[in-house]
């Protein structure tokens, strides 16, 4: 016989309980990398600013309203709604000026630094491994490069190499490889301070137990350097990439104000803050208000980046903050 549910009498009450869903492993590796930065404003606003430098340098013809040496109006006219920044005084458009001048600084920026850092890396790794004459012969060559002041080095060097005569601007490849020189001059440059920090590194892996067991399991000279010991230092190439690329862009425009750096016309944040343009900072200072800002703010995010870099990848940093 069916039991019949009496209406007056309570129901009773069943108590549900939820297990807690794990997250993905995506989503834990992207919430354990954003971690330490939660904690490093300026080392976001310095990625940020990175960031829309690259696109500012990749993306150059499609956001400059014109060509960088195009005529578009009178000398030295204020800023306005035809052209954002006024113009320079060749009539040039300030604004189309500084969108195509970061292709000059993050182009050499990028070249010269990957330049210098491979090198300097390679060096620091095989002359710290095996020690001995080579390690002697390495170290006296990089300091008497080491003893030359950088600029003075790198101005030798361009002059030995011979000064860029032109860039095609509009593709930041094709840039570079026009500026080829002038990355090597400041690539050459950087070599001796990588090789410094990146040896001190393979002296303090080399004596580990890891290495002397990978050679008595028989692994070579070269898979030792460069799948064993390599890895673990890369977190010291990583932060000296990171680090160097703001002195870099400041070297370049540096050099570029000083007129060894691209040729003239060519659109340089350095190069437009040199020349004429200076003799009209008080008279008409919105020619050199683009190419100064943008400097100054590329510069600044460069180094909070790298210093945000240093403290989440330094292994003497890591687990200190």
């Amino acid at each position: 016989m069916a039991q019949q549910l009496d209406p007056s009498r309570p129901m009773a009450q069943e108590t549900l309980v939820f297990a807690p869903v794990e997250a993905s492993p995506l989503r834990r590796g992207i919430s354990a990398a954003w971690a330490p930065w939660r904690r490093r404003p300026l080392g976001i606003f310095g990625a940020v600013v990175i960031l829309l430098a690259l696109l500012l340098a990749l993306a150059a013809p499609l956001l400059a309203p014109y060509q960088p040496n195009a005529f578009v109006g009178g000398r030295l006219d204020p800023p306005s709604g035809t052209n954002l920044l006024g113009t320079n005084t060749l009539g040039q458009d300030v604004l189309s000026r500084t969108i195509y001048g970061a292709q000059v600084s993050i182009g050499v920026a990028i070249s010269s630094t990957l330049l210098g850092v491979g090198l300097g890396t390679l060096l620091g790794v095989v002359s710290a491994y095996y020690g001995g004459w080579l390690d002697l012969v390495v170290q006296r060559m990089m300091e008497v490069l080491a003893s030359f002041p950088g600029l003075i080095l790198v101005l030798m060097i361009v002059a030995a190499l011979g000064k860029p005569s032109g860039a095609r601007e509009g593709n930041l490849l094709v840039l570079m490889w026009d500026l080829r020189t002038l990355s090597v001059a400041i690539g050459v440059g950087l070599i001796f301070g990588v090789m410094r920090v990146v040896r001190a590194a393979v002296l303090k892996e080399r004596a580990l137990p890891y290495v002397e067991a990978a050679r008595t399991i028989g692994a070579g000279s070269a898979r030792i350097m460069f799948r064993h010991i390599l890895p673990n230092v890369f977190p010291y190439v990583i932060v000296t990439f990171s680090s160097l690329l703001g002195f870099i862009i400041l070297l370049e425009a540096g050099i570029s104000f000083l007129g060894y750096g691209v040729s003239i016309g060519t659109a340089s944040w350095g190069g437009d803050l040199s020349g004429r343009n200076r003799d009209y900072f008080l008279t008409a200072p919105w020619v050199m208000l683009g190419p100064g800002t943008a400097l100054t703010l590329t510069v600044m995010g460069a180094n909070f980046l790298g210093d945000a870099l240093r403290d989440i990848l330094d292994p003497r940093l890591r687990g200190s903050r």
